[in-house]
């Protein structure tokens, strides 16, 4: 059932959309969020499609609690070329029911004195936000996708690498899809301590040096998509991250399970 009513056109737009609400969490997320159905292999026809999206996410650091975020959304898609959301994505090989890409999409790690509120991350030096690169696989049978990624800092902040592989289901009740999913975030010693770590320099009492150490994070999540028609898309997801010890030992953080919740909309014209 799942199968017949995303037709190409049908699943071009959801997975557009899904993939709009992975830039709005990523926007305070702790680690990158790999969206399930965030592409559609099989699909080459052309879109446009703009939309917004609101987030609310918490984050793991000492003396900071939640952030909203909000973000706007494009969706382009011309031949072996898309913009979806912030990600920019270039298709090298397609096969049967999967793909092999190029991807560029920004991360939005940064960190600032000012995030906590009574001053706990005084003395930890500013990180900003940055750009990742590198390949992209997407496999899609049927109602289930597997979604990986291999990419590096290039934004001339940590040069650090990340992984990732989500593992996700759809269930189809007319114009409602649920999609539950798993994913893994494996992400390097120099990416956490980057944006994790505390350097000699920014020890104080109760906040020991926390130097390069990898760390393997658990996702789970559940999208819930309406689509009343062929313009309009509709989603809400609840995501739960949980982060493993290369970051939860840090002396900066203190939250190990972050919880986000994200709405949005995306108009397409065509």
């Amino acid at each position: 059932m799942f199968a017949n009513k995303y037709s190409s056109a049908c699943i071009r737009n959801v997975a557009a959309s899904l993939l709009f609400l992975s830039s709005s969490l990523a926007v305070a997320a702790p680690t990158a969020i790999n969206t399930p159905l965030s592409r559609a292999p099989l699909d080459d026809t052309s879109h446009f499609g703009i939309g917004v999206t609101t987030s609310i996410t918490e984050r793991p650091f000492v003396g900071v609690d939640k952030q909203n975020e909000g973000l706007p959304y494009f969706s382009i898609r011309y031949k072996r070329f898309s913009l979806e959301g912030l990600d920019v994505g270039l298709d090298l090989f397609k096969k049967d029911n999967s793909v092999l890409g190029l991807v560029v999409t920004p991360r939005f790690y940064e960190v600032t004195s000012g995030f906590a509120d009574n001053g706990e991350l005084n003395g930890i030096e500013t990180t900003h936000r940055t750009v990742f690169a590198g390949l992209s696989y997407d496999y899609q049978q049927s109602m289930y996708q597997i979604s990986a990624n291999l990419l590096k800092d290039i934004g001339n902040e940590s040069d650090g690498l990340e992984t990732s592989i989500t593992v996700s289901r759809g269930v189809n009740w007319g114009d409602f899809t649920i999609a539950p999913s798993l994913g893994l975030v494996w992400q390097d010693g120099r990416l956490v301590e980057h944006f994790y770590g505390v350097d000699a320099d920014e020890t104080a009492p109760g906040r020991p040096a926390y130097g390069e150490h990898s760390s393997l994070n658990y996702q789970a999540a559940l999208t819930a998509i309406w689509t009343p028609g062929k313009h309009w898309h509709f989603l809400a997801v609840v995501k739960e991250d949980y982060l493993g010890e290369g970051i939860s030992d840090s002396p900066i953080i203190n939250e190990r399970s972050l919880t986000s919740v994200a709405i949005g909309g995306i108009f397409y014209f065509w």
